[in-house]
């Protein structure tokens, strides 16, 4: 069935069971890389997956309008699901889209008490009761810690599980543990924290140290995606 074989590709799963149970209710999980390498793509995968196991996903953009998300979302699905015929996709397809809610803000208005109102209105006026929200293109140098256990706060009260993605800067200071400088202070809020990073013709997926690191086998810390599709391409290296 092609749902059954959409749900076997998770990355996460891949990369170990461990990762992928580490974050559970009122979590906070984060993908960081350099402009371009691919955190929207991958971010964009994690949630097809949720959504194919039936979690509600309300993913939320700063940077694109809803057609340039919804955009994102049909070219990575017709990436990870190349068989099966047209009619069977396109039935998949419109399955997956009741599990999904696209909410965008302005990156200039965006603020953590503007993003727990607009949650709360979907839920109380039972629009939309999500799971998971995926936030992309926030910039993380405008929030506060104090800001951030706040939301972590709110997730717990919710129930909710939250993925960012983090922009990272080639020529930032990076701490032994492989975290840029900048996103350091966040990082205890933290269950799960994977990093991206571009080599010649090969993007790496690993788990950065102080997440999910410490529970996982090293021998399953990290992947290798094709930089043109950002789908696993082989076994862990």
């Amino acid at each position: 069935m092609l749902k059954n074989s959409l749900t076997l590709q998770d990355p996460l799963k891949m990369i170990g069971e461990q990762a992928a149970g580490s974050i559970s209710n009122g979590g906070f999980a984060a993908i960081l890389a350099r402009a371009g390498v691919g955190k929207t793509a991958l971010l964009v995968q994690f949630a097809i997956y949720a959504m194919s196991n039936d979690k509600k996903i309300l993913h939320i953009s700063t940077e694109n309008p809803v057609d340039k998300v919804n955009l994102w979302y049909r070219e990575v699905f017709h990436r990870l699901v190349q068989s099966g015929d047209s009619a069977q996709k396109d039935r998949l397809w419109e399955q997956l889209l009741h599990n999904r809610f696209i909410m965008t803000f302005e990156s200039e208005s965006f603020s953590i008490d503007k993003l727990k109102t607009r949650i709360s209105e979907l839920i109380s006026n039972e629009i939309f009761q999500p799971e998971q929200i995926m936030i992309d293109g926030v910039d993380f140098e405008n929030w506060s810690n104090l800001q951030f256990e706040e939301l972590r706060q709110f997730a717990r009260d919710r129930q909710l599980i939250f993925w960012f993605t983090v922009r990272t800067h080639r020529d930032e200071p990076v701490e032994i543990s492989g975290l840029p400088s900048s996103f350091v202070p966040f990082s205890n809020l933290f269950d799960l924290m994977l990093q991206l990073h571009p080599d010649k013709n090969r993007v790496y997926l690993k788990l950065v140290p102080g997440g999910a690191e410490a529970r996982v086998p090293e021998n399953k810390s990290e992947l290798y995606l094709d930089p043109a599709t950002m789908l696993i391409s082989d076994a862990p290296v």
